[in-house]
């Protein structure tokens, strides 16, 4: 029965619950996935929810309010997964907990039911990764469409003014035009893109981590403070953005390496699971003994990795400690979550070779759906750089193009040539060097802002982590800078 004192504490429960409506299909699969992977270890239904009230993921709140509804307000587990389920403001999780209700009147093993849930809702996730997969697609290619055409509009404003003085507004208005575009475009990329995270980044991580975040402290200000020097100079606009572009390039590598390293490691981390748990129940032993019996140099990117993990497991310190730490020094947010799961099972009771098949499924899944997704995001980066070069160097060439052909016209404007032009009234455009700075301020404006807006907009679909942006941004800057610097000799030489 549930007592009167509830009175005050159930409209707390509900907003609670309520409150919490940002839930992905990964955060569902993972939840999932623990719960059967603990429950595969025959603990009692009362363990199986306080640990699943106790895992770092959004669905874990609900089991922590059916928990609280059973400790605290004597309900069964069947009422408060109903009772939660039906006021719980996420579809998914409300059909889930219902399912769970009903499975539970009816007498069915919880471990049953959960691992069926979490081999559908596996298939589900990975379904609505791919759908989401051709959705980016077609948005990349859209996005490269209103990329051209947000330079079209710049270089069409531009060659508008040889025929006729569209004035500063209109002129103005039009290149915020191409700017909202193009900003536009990037946005809705990142809304599309599946969303993720990969890499840890404490402070205990790989040293190639710890050196993106040194190098990152100390490169990003000493760049701002480099371009601002050079501008206060009054460097040209080539130099400052080639310079810039130099100074950002060795934190992208370092962030480039960094990432390939994380992949790489979570490509051997189903692998390296199911082979421990195989060795485990094949020889009868601990876990401890079972990886000093695996050669393994058979997973060179954990190589080290492992070695640390087996050193400190023959030193009898705490596998649950050893395992933890094992986790975190690789900065992979996938073997953490994925050994997060086998250790807690193992630990359980579980049957290691059950528990590294569901932990190194779950691992696997994300790696291959990850693959599918590079795919998409290095054509799309090349085809950004590319193209970004194409336009830089495009509209440059129009604006140095207006600038010689206005100088040659001045220089060939006599006071008698001058006359007998505004007689003929002929629509021979003579610039003024306001009218002048103002393209040039409009070009130069546009080339840095598509810099930026592109670079944001790969590393939305590449998904990698955020300090990767600033290799696409370096190499974006150095070829901004390069156009601004090669094209003015090459037209002077043609005119």
């Amino acid at each position: 029965m549930v007592s009167t004192s509830s009175s005050g504490f159930w409209p707390k429960l509900i907003n609670k619950v309520s409150s919490n409506n940002e839930i992905s299909d990964f955060d569902i699969f993972y939840q999932l996935t623990y719960m059967s992977a603990v429950a595969a270890a025959g603990i009692s239904r009362a363990r199986i929810f306080q640990l699943a009230a106790a895992l770092a993921r959004p669905p874990s709140e609900f089991f922590r309010q059916i928990d609280l509804l059973v400790q605290r307000l004597g309900y069964d587990y069947a009422s408060a997964c109903r009772l939660i389920g039906e006021t719980a403001p996420v579809e998914k999780i409300a059909t889930l907990l219902i399912r769970l209700s009903d499975a539970l009147s009816s007498g069915q093993p919880e471990a049953d039911f959960l691992a069926e849930e979490a081999q559908v809702q596996g298939e589900v996730y990975e379904k609505q990764y791919e759908r989401d997969l051709t959705s980016l697609t077609k948005w990349t290619d859209a996005y490269a469409a209103l990329n051209v055409s947000s330079a079209l509009i710049v270089i069409i404003n531009l060659l508008s003014t040889l025929i006729y003085d569209l004035g500063s507004r209109l002129m103005v208005g039009l290149v915020i035009a191409a700017i909202g575009t193009s900003t536009l475009g990037a946005w809705i990329l990142s809304r599309s893109a599946p969303r993720e995270v990969r890499v840890l980044f404490s402070p205990d991580g790989p040293g190639l981590q710890r050196w993106v975040q040194t190098v990152a402290r100390l490169t990003l200000p000493l760049t701002v403070a480099i371009v601002a020097v050079l501008y206060l100079l009054k460097a040209s606009i080539g130099s400052i953005l080639l310079i810039g572009g130099i100074a950002l390039l060795p934190l992208g590598i370092l962030s480039l390496l960094a990432g390939r390293q994380i992949d790489n490691k979570d490509g051997e981390i189903g692998a390296f699971l199911r082979t421990l748990g195989a060795v485990a129940v094949s020889t009868g032993t601990t876990l401890t003994e079972a990886i000093s019996r695996i050669d393994l140099s058979s997973f060179p990117a954990l190589q080290e990795d492992l070695q640390r993990l087996r050193w400190r497991l023959q030193a009898a310190i705490e596998p649950q400690i050893c395992w933890e730490r094992f986790a975190v020094e690789t900065g992979s947010k996938l073997i953490d979550e994925t050994i997060r799961v086998f250790n807690d099972a193992v630990n359980l009771g579980g049957d290691p070779d059950t528990v590294a098949t569901l932990s190194s499924d779950f691992a696997n899944t994300n790696v291959m759906l990850r693959a599918k997704r590079q795919v998409v995001a290095s054509t799309f980066s090349w085809l950004t750089l590319v193209m970004h070069g194409a336009l830089a160097l495009l509209m440059v060439l129009v604006l140095e193009i207006i600038q010689r052909f206005t100088g040659l016209v001045q220089q060939a404007l006599t006071g008698e040539a001058q006359e007998a032009l505004n007689s003929a009234a002929l629509p021979i455009p003579v610039f003024t060097q306001p009218q002048m700075a103002l393209l040039r301020t409009v070009t130069v404006l546009m080339v840095i802002t598509l810099t930026f807006i592109n670079a944001y907009a790969i590393i939305a679909v590449d998904g990698g982590h955020k300090y990767k942006m600033s290799f696409y941004l370096a190499i974006l800057l150095i070829l901004s800078g390069i156009s601004f610097m090669v094209v003015p000799p090459l037209v002077s030489m043609v005119m």
